[in-house]
């Protein structure tokens, strides 16, 4: 999972990415500089109240979950059991960085199953 962080923090765009489970607790990280634990355990009740809300409205599962600021985004997205989180800079290639959470998306997925 720590390969799969790597890749990711490997774009200039992304500046930092966490592996949580769903009850907030840290699989990987890489977080320069932040408390990645209080980061992880805030992060899923973001996603989590999220999925509620789409829920309760009949708008389906919970997918992807961006939150834009002006110093760039957050981006969260569901792999399985797990919840993918990205942070950004600003002006960055967002098609590139969803291409890219979505391939690592794809791989925890198949190492959750292999599991």
């Amino acid at each position: 999972m720590d390969t799969i962080l790597q890749r990711l923090t490997d774009l200039d765009e992304i500046t930092g990415a966490l592996i949580i489970g769903k009850d907030g607790l840290i699989v990987s990280g890489a977080l320069p500089g932040d408390d990645e634990e209080m980061l992880g355990a805030m992060s899923a009740a973001v996603f989590g109240s999220i999925a509620s809300y789409t829920s309760q409205t009949a708008h389906g599962e919970t997918q992807r979950v961006l939150i834009e600021t002006d110093k760039g985004s957050i981006q969260f997205a569901e792999a399985g059991e797990l919840i993918l989180v990205v942070t950004t800079t600003s002006g960055g290639n967002a098609g590139r960085i969803r291409i890219e959470m979505k391939k690592a998306c794809r791989q925890l997925s198949e190492l959750v199953a292999a599991y």
